[in-house]
């Protein structure tokens, strides 16, 4: 009896060490993964081109602001209350415009982004899913989601590597 019992214990230990050492995590850094990514390079590029340009076209529109608006102070003593009221307006609609402006350029600007980043993001996240089933990962966690309080570096495995290779990046 004692050596069934030892046997079976024997068995379930060998057995749970098994299904143990079967069980295997990964982990990664997407934002230091993707800035290495030449195509995210290439995106940074292109965005920093486009907000160069909306820059250069603020700072004509506020050139121009200033000398409407200086403009109007060197003739404001000489002119009517009638011609006061309709350059100042000419003012505050020239600011709305410009204002107006800064905050479509921002919205554009980000939808850009969106546009150029999502088909990147997406294939980042089928290379993950594609190492993981490689790989054999129960679980890949994204180490700057927020759920990753703590990622044990001897029992998760960093998949930068694996998804470096995955995407040919050197």
């Amino acid at each position: 009896m004692k050596k069934v019992l030892l046997s079976l214990v024997l068995l379930l230990t060998i057995a749970a060490t098994s299904v143990a050492q079967a069980v295997k995590f990964g982990h990664f850094d997407s934002n230091a993964f993707m800035e290495q990514m030449p195509d995210v390079k290439e995106v940074q590029k292109t965005m920093d081109a486009e907000q160069s340009k909306i820059e250069k076209t603020i700072t004509t529109l506020n050139e121009d602001f200033q000398k409407m608006y200086q403009e109007y102070q060197q003739k404001a003593a000489q002119m009517t209350n009638a011609e006061q009221m309709e350059k100042e307006q000419e003012l505050q609609e020239s600011y709305q415009k410009i204002q107006q402006y800064i905050q479509v350029s921002r919205q554009e600007i980000a939808q850009k982004q969106r546009e150029l980043m999502t088909p990147i993001i997406q294939r980042v996240m089928r290379a993950v899913q594609e190492v993981g089933v490689e790989n054999n990962f129960l679980y890949i966690i994204e180490e700057k989601a927020g759920a990753a309080v703590y990622v044990s570096s001897t029992k998760s495995t960093d998949i930068t590597p694996l998804l470096k290779k995955k995407l040919g990046i050197k």
